[in-house]
C-alpha cells in the first residue's frame, strides 16, 4: 500500500514533465502559421517556434456547468480540474486529497500538523496557515509546502476542559464489611472498597481542525462520606472475602464513633467519590504542548445505608 501511495504521489510530477515534452509541436524557424493545439491550450511563440500552453491553471474545484459532476443532466466526467496537458482529472482522490494544479498532484493538509518551529513551516507561525503535501506516505524529505491562510489554532486548554466534562469518570460501587444489611459496631474497623476496575485511568480525546487534545485523568484518592465522618483513601481498597481471619488488614477502613439509632431509618448513608488529576497533551497545530486541569471530581456513588450499633460489655462479679 505504501508503494502504491508513493507511486500515486509521484505520478503528478512525472505527468507534468512528460507533458512539457509532448506539447511542443514540430515548428521550425520561419514557420509563420501557428500549429493546431490540443483542447485547453493556445499556441504561443517561443523563440523561433511555437509551443502550446494551457489557457489557464484551474484553482479550487468548481461547478463545470450543467450540474454537479456525475449528476444526471450534467456532464458526467467533467470535473473542472485539469492536469498540465489540459486533460480533465478528478478534483479529489480516494484519500482525501484535492487536485493541486501548481504541484500537479493531489494535495492535503498533513495531520497532525508539525509542531511550531519545525522546518516544514518555512519560518511561519502555525497561526498563519497550514503545511501541505502530496506524499501520503510522508517518506520523501522536503515534499511539503506552506499554504497561508486559516484561523489561529484553538486554545487546547479550553478543549481539554470540554473533554473532561464528557469523560466517563467512574461512579464507584460501594462495598463494606460487615456488608449491609449486617450491622457494624462503634469502634470496629469497617472495611471500605469499590470495584477494582473503577480505580483506573480514564482517557478522552477531541480534534478541532488540525489540533488534537488528549486528556488523561488519573485517580488520586477516594473520599468516603459515612455521615458519621469522612475517610480519604488512595486506592480502591481491599475486598473482604469470606473466610479471612481477623488478622487480615486493609488500607481503607473506618471506625464509626456513634450509633445510627437517631438517624432517619436508623441508618447512616454511605457514599464514595473519586478525585482525579487531569493532564492534557496537544498534537498537530498547537499553541501549547500540554498542561494540567488539576484535580477533577468524579461522580458520587449511589448511597448505601448501614446500621451501626454498640457492643455491650457484661461485667461478672
Amino acid at each position: 500500500m505504501r508503494s502504491q501511495l508513493l507511486t500515486r504521489a509521484l505520478g503528478g510530477a512525472l505527468a507534468a514533465l512528460v507533458s512539457s515534452l509532448l506539447y511542443v509541436p514540430a515548428a521550425t524557424a520561419g514557420d509563420d502559421d501557428p500549429p493546431a493545439c490540443p483542447p485547453g491550450t493556445v499556441p504561443t511563440q517561443a523563440g523561433a517556434g511555437w509551443v502550446c500552453i494551457p489557457v489557464s491553471i484551474p484553482g479550487d474545484p468548481g461547478d463545470p456547468g450543467g450540474g454537479d459532476p456525475g449528476d444526471e443532466g450534467g456532464s458526467p466526467g467533467s470535473t473542472g480540474c485539469h492536469d498540465a496537458s489540459g486533460a480533465e482529472v478528478p478534483c479529489t482522490d480516494g484519500y482525501g486529497g484535492t487536485w493541486d494544479p501548481s504541484h500537479q498532484c493531489y494535495s492535503f493538509a498533513i495531520v497532525p500538523q508539525p509542531p511550531a518551529g519545525d522546518p516544514m513551516w518555512e519560518g511561519h507561525d502555525p497561526s498563519e496557515g497550514s503545511v501541505y503535501s502530496c506524499d501520503y506516505t510522508m517518506s520523501i524529505p522536503d515534499n511539503t509546502w506552506f499554504v497561508p491562510g486559516g484561523e489561529a489554532p484553538p486554545d487546547p486548554g479550553q478543549i481539554a476542559e470540554s473533554i473532561v466534562e464528557s469523560m466517563p469518570l467512574a461512579k464507584p460501587t460501594v462495598h463494606m464489611a460487615p456488608q449491609p444489611p449486617l450491622m457494624t459496631y462503634v469502634g470496629l474497623e469497617t472495611w471500605l472498597w469499590m470495584n477494582a476496575d473503577q480505580w483506573s485511568n480514564v482517557t478522552g480525546s477531541a480534534t478541532v481542525g488540525n489540533t488534537t487534545v488528549t486528556v488523561v485523568a488519573r485517580p488520586v484518592r477516594v473520599t468516603w462520606d459515612l455521615t458519621d465522618g469522612t475517610k480519604k483513601c488512595t486506592s480502591a481498597g481491599r475486598a473482604w472475602v469470606n473466610g479471612m481471619s481477623s488478622s487480615e488488614t486493609t488500607d481503607c477502613s473506618y471506625a464509626f464513633q456513634k450509633v445510627s439509632d437517631f438517624q432517619p431509618e436508623g441508618e447512616f448513608p454511605v457514599t464514595a467519590q473519586i478525585t482525579y488529576k487531569a493532564d492534557w497533551t496537544c498534537s498537530g497545530v498547537c499553541i501549547d504542548g500540554g498542561g494540567t486541569l488539576g484535580e477533577v471530581p468524579g461522580f458520587v456513588s449511589d448511597p448505601t445505608a448501614t446500621r451501626v450499633g454498640e457492643r455491650q460489655s457484661v461485667v461478672i462479679d
